[in-house]
């Protein structure tokens, strides 16, 4: 996933009625990932995924939650994102209205090596819709005891060369020149649902991309999370980015 000469396989996920707004996204990512989108029923897509034909990208149009749901914070496609064996797209109601298009894209950074995935999504979205790049660094991971008290961000680990963060802001930096993309860092002392929900609303972002959790569902509950509270709280679309597995794995 380097230039966007590289075609990917998209996969829509089809839930009847299919609206207009939905078809224009379809047809706008398809031209974006140089790739025919692929609608597909869930049965369809278990048996693409069970015959080892996953997409590059899957895109999910979530459903309408009643109103308990939202209250609760239960999110419809969290057992989907978990589940899916390659990245996906979460798109929200609001946009089943009106076409969407690309032009400010979020990315949270975690400083772990998962981070790459993520970055290459960017890279493939960024430079085809020619669309700003804001950064958003959470770093270090919270551990969920503490996610509630007066958490500084500690900027100087942030921003500092010396660690894995700052080497990482830095390369980042390079890549953006690289792609002839305007990059925006962005920072605030706060926890880090806020702060993803902060960076979400300032930046004014039409695509949040985060890379999928990297670590087992007990360490989670130790080290806390990120893509549960952003899809749950965050009503924006949202790409959690996964590497493939190898097919001979």
């Amino acid at each position: 996933m380097t230039t966007s000469n590289v075609s990917l396989k998209l996969d829509c996920l089809y839930q009847e009625p299919l609206a207009r707004a939905e078809a224009d996204t379809m047809r706008y990512l398809g031209r974006l990932l140089n790739s025919p989108p692929r609608l597909l029923t869930p049965d369809e897509l278990q048996a693409a995924s069970d015959a080892a034909e996953p997409p590059d990208l899957l895109l999910y149009w979530e459903p309408e939650r009643p109103r308990w749901q939202r209250w609760f914070g239960i999110c419809p496609a969290l057992r989907l994102v978990e589940n899916a064996p390659s990245s996906v797209l979460i798109m929200r109601q609001a946009h089943k209205l009106r076409s969407w298009s690309l032009k400010r894209i979020l990315l949270i950074l975690r400083a772990h090596p998962s981070d790459g995935t993520a970055i290459e999504w960017v890279q493939r979205l960024a430079t085809a819709a020619h669309a700003d790049v804001y950064v958003l660094p959470i770093i270090p991971p919270i551990p969920a005891m503490y996610r509630y008290g007066q958490i500084p961000l500690q900027v100087e680990v942030v921003l500092s060369p010396n660690t894995y963060s700052g080497a990482q802001l830095r390369r980042l930096v390079g890549l953006c020149q690289q792609w002839g993309v305007h990059g925006e860092l962005l920072l605030k002392d706060s926890e880090p649902d806020r702060r993803m929900a902060w960076a979400a609303d300032s930046s004014q972002c039409d695509l949040i991309i985060i890379s999928e959790e990297p670590y087992p569902w007990l360490h989670r509950r130790f080290l806390g999370e990120l893509v549960r509270p952003l899809l749950r709280h965050v009503h924006r679309p949202i790409l959690i980015a996964r590497e493939q597995a190898s097919p001979h794995g």
